[in-house]
């Protein structure tokens, strides 16, 4: 059976539910969103269904036009900051298009399955606008209550990081995170993760050498009054032993809040952080005073 396409409601309803789709993976992505971008995205995702209209295409250019404006859809969304984030935005945006194909196959149960069209990879539903749009706000509103319920992600914010290291003032970027956990075992101190390329212009002569030939395999001796501690530390490329040096003082000023503390274990990689992003990571733990520290750590 020939099946009619609207071309208005065929842009308009992707267009909503393109809109709502990008809102809510961006909430579950911890990524800014903002509303213009959400409508750019959602426009260029309303665009690329016209693809329905085309002739048909062979497969491996099917997939390569979802591939692409899969991409642009997302990098419109939500800008790039690397590509981790970049992947974990568009993942969700999948995701979520998944949920709402589910919803869509539910309203079809009562009127059957003659309504539904696939053409160059690309379906189309025989819904009215209503039943399309009420899918989507389920969507929606499915997302917004888990966030209710068990809280968003970081959201990824850039903390302003200040610190006295060994004489020197070193600015950066940093960023909470919620998987931090890296301690110091013998001091309990407060703990920063650092990138050692990301503030080697900022530190001493000194500190760059010691830094240097510590990630070349050598054992060179720490600067003096530094305090070296040595950081057991797992991710995902494994386990290692990380350089720790005692900053006499760090401060932070995020949003809506300033924290200051004093002789802060600063733990330096030679890796990149979030692709990149941000020079700095600290924890949970950071926040919470002396107190708190000591009793977590009794626990």
């Amino acid at each position: 059976m020939k099946i009619v396409v609207y071309l208005d409601i065929l842009l308009v309803t992707n267009f909503i539910a393109g809109y709502f789709l990008l809102r809510a993976a961006g909430w579950l992505a911890g990524a800014s969103c903002p509303a213009l971008r959400a409508l750019a995205g959602a426009a260029l995702a309303a665009a690329s269904t016209l693809i329905l209209l085309a002739p048909a295409l062979a497969a491996p250019l099917n997939f390569a036009y979802k591939i692409f404006t899969a991409a642009l859809v997302t990098l419109a969304a939500f800008g790039w900051h690397g590509l981790r984030p970049f992947l974990r935005a568009g993942t969700w945006f999948f995701v979520l298009n998944l949920g709402l194909a589910g919803f869509a196959m539910l309203g079809l149960q009562r009127g059957g399955m003659n309504g539904v069209r696939v053409h160059n990879l690309t379906v189309y539903v025989d819904l009215s606008p209503m039943t399309l749009v009420l899918s989507v706000l389920a969507v929606y509103l499915a997302v917004r209550l888990v966030l209710l319920v068990f809280g968003p992600p970081a959201d990824g914010q850039p903390w302003q990081l200040e610190l006295s290291l060994a004489g020197c003032e070193v600015r950066a970027q940093a960023c909470f995170d919620t998987g931090f956990f890296l301690r110091d075992p013998v001091g309990g101190r407060q703990t920063l993760l650092v990138s050692w390329p990301a503030v080697e212009r900022q530190l001493t002569a000194e500190v760059n050498i010691f830094l240097r030939g510590y990630f070349s395999g050598r054992n060179p001796l720490p600067p003096k009054g530094l305090g070296l501690r040595l950081i057991p530390c797992s991710g995902a490329s494994g386990s290692a032993v990380l350089p720790g040096l005692t900053a006499s003082a760090a401060r932070l000023t995020g949003p809506g809040r300033t924290l200051a503390a004093q002789n802060v274990t600063v733990v330096f990689t030679a890796e990149p952080l979030l692709d990149g992003q941000f020079q700095a990571l600290f924890g949970q733990e950071f926040l919470m005073n002396e107190t708190e520290r000591r009793s977590k750590a009794c626990t």
